[in-house]
């Protein structure tokens, strides 16, 4: 049989027939969900998320993997992962090691740690009183500043500033509702609150799309740590299989022009 495939191979070659590339044996499902400006799912901006545009840039790099996209919100897609769906989130915080519910692939891009967003006024008095980058501690100890935070939302190694700092009185506000972010920014911008913490991404984003102008602040206690961008897929033997195979292509991702021009436009901070 080999014989076979190897003799039609050198007689297509003969007749000037280049043969199809053959498909790969796996199928990569691309588990994607509305998170601005990760994933951008309506509006003017549709699809021009920056992991909507690495999505398609690992389209180019494995043009012989089947490759499909499955919408679910957030929350949908973290459970079928830990009931080992065939499902990969392309937008994960990769960890330093894999764990019993995910695989990560080799990181695809980075991006700054959470800062301070506030209006450009208070960002020049806060460098002025508290550094560049700006002491955290220093700035909630004074407990002059009107703080906003998602329901449910955790700021990782800040989180516990923010508890003994903020919790339980006047100045904390906690915003609910699928627009959280964007209701927290607006109320920055007409002085009903005085900051939040996010990513720069997230500030740039809704720069775009709201009347709004705000200025980004990096944080002295998180400054250094930089987020890295990765695809997570379940840990289980088709995981391991679709992460292999994704790493393959990642040299070729992040050289891909559209990703770079993705990442330029929204994960860089952009102070006026």
């Amino acid at each position: 049989m080999r014989l076979i495939r190897c003799f039609a191979l050198t007689l297509l070659l003969v007749l000037g027939i280049t043969p199809s590339l053959q498909a790969d044996d796996i199928e990569i499902v691309w588990g994607v969900n509305n998170g601005p400006p990760f994933h951008i799912a309506d509006g003017y901006f549709a699809n021009q998320g920056v992991c909507d545009v690495m999505v398609e840039a690992f389209r180019r790099a494995l043009p012989t993997t089947e490759q499909s996209i499955s919408r679910y919100p957030q929350s949908r897609i973290a459970a079928l992962i830990r009931q080992g769906e065939d499902l990969c989130f392309p937008c994960m915080i990769r960890r330093e090691r894999d764990t019993d519910v995910v695989y990560y692939s080799n990181t695809v891009f980075s991006y700054p740690a959470h800062g301070i967003i506030t209006r450009p006024e208070l960002a020049k008095s806060f460098i002025e009183k508290f550094g560049n980058p700006v002491d955290f501690v220093e700035l909630l100890k004074t407990g002059n500043y009107r703080f906003g935070q998602p329901l449910g939302r955790r700021y990782g190694t800040l989180q516990p500033y923010i508890e003994r700092f903020l919790h339980n009185t006047s100045r904390f506000s906690e915003i609910s509702g699928t627009d959280a972010n964007a209701n927290m920014l607006a109320m920055v911008n007409a002085k009903r609150l005085d900051f939040v913490i996010d990513y720069p991404m997230v500030m740039n984003y809704h720069s775009e799309i709201l009347p709004i102008k705000l200025a980004f602040l990096p944080i002295k206690q998180n400054h250094s740590d930089n987020v890295e961008g990765a695809v997570g897929c379940p840990a289980t033997p088709w995981g391991k299989k679709a992460i292999e195979h994704i790493n393959t292509a990642i040299p070729a991702v992040i050289k891909d022009p559209a990703l770079r021009a993705a990442k330029d436009r929204w994960l860089m901070p952009q102070n006026p």
